[in-house]
């Protein structure tokens, strides 16, 4: 196939609670007039981004329980197989939203193997940083959060209105990137002309050769970084209504260690409509959201911290005891 009739992909990344998700469904809901699929990864059993997409017309494909760039990429090359297959309904566009872990460069490494390589072209590498949390970061979460950075074709610096002007500078000056575009925004507001079909990705020093047809796990090598050896997931149901003060006084008393939460939540105090919690650091929120549209009332929640600092008998107490 001529490359000039393959189908462009976006794969956004960015650290756990950048705001990618916001970002997707600024997309989805946008009148771009493409027949668009979407693949969410979550890093945890439970895929709580793919119930957070706001638009259910497009094709939407949940990559769940592991890291889309280590554990899961078996997953992503099957379901891409009969995306294309399917002549009838193929898209004419892809977003990929990886896990907020996830090493962008080999989502884009395995968008170039044989099979893909002439259907499939990476339209660019967007990268969502958190300007009140990204220099927060320590150790390996601060090397991850840099090397999606590192692998950006466009930066959205997301969430300006949460810190000083002099801090939004400070990190402008500190990053070198001159062939990035950056955009800053408040709540993942861009323009679309600026984040889809602009044909930004520049491979230069980013990609290696991929000539395998497979995940390299399958053959038996073992990836650079397990992200699972590294951060825990522990995720927690209910089709009971929560008390609103009893879940924040809960996520208030998380570990220091637990990097993010976030869930559906049947709230007692707002009958009939879904909630939705976001846990980022110190900063928490729950809002309501639509109403339940026939689906029974539930909560979903799922907490990714440092390896070994979630107790979860201690946490399945405590969210136990947020039911109203």
């Amino acid at each position: 196939m001529n490359r000039r009739n393959s189908i462009p992909v976006t794969i956004v990344s960015g650290f756990l609670g950048a705001g990618k998700t916001t970002l997707l469904n600024r997309i989805l809901s946008s009148d771009h007039g493409l027949r668009m699929a979407v693949m969410v990864n979550d890093f945890g059993a439970i895929n709580i981004d793919s119930q957070l997409i706001v638009s259910q017309t497009q094709t939407t494909i949940s990559l769940a329980n592991g890291c889309i760039c280590c554990t899961v990429e078996s997953d992503l090359i099957e379901q891409l197989g009969r995306m294309l297959d399917n002549r009838e309904n193929r898209p004419e566009y892809i977003v990929i939203e990886a896990s907020g872990v996830s090493n962008p460069v080999k989502i884009a490494n395995t968008l170039r193997y044989p099979q893909f390589r002439d259907v499939l072209s990476i339209d660019s590498i967007l990268t969502v940083v958190d300007a009140a949390q990204f220099e927060n970061l320590e150790g390996v979460m601060a090397q991850l959060a840099m090397e999606q950075l590192d692998a950006a074709d466009i930066i959205v610096l997301n969430k300006i209105d949460q810190v000083r002007r002099e801090q939004v500078d400070a990190l402008r000056a500190r990053w070198l990137y001159p062939k990035a575009r950056l955009l800053e925004a408040r709540h993942c507001e861009v323009p679309l002309e600026l984040v889809l079909g602009v044909g930004r990705f520049n491979s230069d020093g980013k990609l290696k050769p991929a000539e395998s047809r497979v995940p390299s796990h399958s053959l038996g090598i073992t990836p650079a970084r397990d992200h699972g050896a590294i951060f825990d997931t522990w995720c927690w149901s209910s089709d009971q209504p929560l008390s609103l003060k009893a879940l924040r006084q809960t996520l208030a008393a998380l570990p220091t260690d637990i990097y993010r939460a976030k869930g559906v939540c049947n709230i007692a105090e707002v009958p009939g409509q879904r909630c939705i919690m976001h846990l980022v650091g110190n900063r928490c929120e729950i809002n309501p959201a639509e109403k339940w549209q026939g689906t029974a009332p539930f909560s979903q929640v799922i907490v990714i911290g440092k390896r070994g600092a979630i107790d979860a008998a201690a946490f399945q107490t405590a969210f136990e005891q947020c039911i109203a």
